[in-house]
């Protein structure tokens, strides 16, 4: 029993660390997409640019988020020229180290 009671924890954990990561990728670089010289483009551009799908952009801005790959965050860091490095550097500044608490 005590297993599963560590496991549902971490699963809990898991999908808010994943909530968070969504939300703070849609506040960084989603409200307003845009291309490598700055200007502002759809959604659908956004998602080629960075080699997703539009409807895994859609899936980043629902507020439930989702299970979001590595593959995606490097995708998108790699288009923003942002180093993965940074980019969890100001997510563990804006939600702490220990998120589920």
């Amino acid at each position: 029993m005590a297993n599963k009671i560590d496991k549902d924890n971490t699963n809990k954990a898991n999908a808010l660390v994943n909530k968070y990561l969504c939300v703070f990728i849609h506040h960084k670089f989603l409200i307003k997409p845009k291309n490598q010289q700055g200007v502002e483009v759809s959604q659908n551009q956004y998602a080629k640019l960075c080699g997703l799908s539009s409807s895994t952009i859609t899936k980043i801005k629902e507020t439930e988020g989702y299970d979001i790959p590595m593959s995606t965050i490097y995708n998108i860091c790699r288009h923003e020229k942002f180093s993965l490095k940074e980019f969890f550097k100001q997510f563990e500044g804006k939600y702490g180290v220990n998120i589920p608490q």
